[in-house]
């Protein structure tokens, strides 16, 4: 009888486990990647800081710490903003507010460099591949600490 017992309740908490673990991944919210994952180049970075300076600087300071009302996009305080949101996140913000007298005016590429300026700002390291603009695909960026 015991022994009927004890394998059923290896059996219940098997099953417990296995629907937990079905349910998180299902109902997964956690980006698949994160901005340490080197999900932009070098390249589109300098584009991109060409472009902050034309279009944010202005705002922004040139050293990305803010001025006025326009909040730093560096350092803690753009972790503070922006941490455990996802990249998709911010190039959808900025596309949608930025430049605040034109806003959506600028290309989606020129947008995806910015972004990229901005993360290699706050030290995320390039890589090999491209960011896109796909907001889905963005979306699936984690900015994290």
């Amino acid at each position: 009888m015991i022994s009927v017992s004890r394998s059923a309740s290896v059996l219940v908490g098997a099953a417990v486990v296995w629907l937990t673990g079905s349910a998180l991944l299902v109902g997964q919210a956690t980006p698949a990647r994160t901005v340490w994952d080197k999900v932009y180049t070098e390249e589109q970075a300098k584009r991109g800081q060409a472009a902050y300076v034309e279009n944010c600087s202005e705002c922004h300071g040139d050293d990305l710490t803010g001025a006025g009302n326009a909040p730093s996009l560096a350092g803690d305080d753009f972790m503070f903003q922006w941490g455990n949101q996802s990249v998709g996140d911010l190039f959808d913000r900025i596309r949608k507010l930025k430049p605040s007298d034109r806003p959506n005016s600028l290309s989606p590429d020129v947008y995806r460099d910015i972004v990229t300026f901005i993360l290699r700002t706050n030290k995320f390291p390039a890589g090999d591949t491209d960011l896109g603009t796909d907001l889905e695909s963005l979306g699936q960026i984690k900015i994290t600490k």
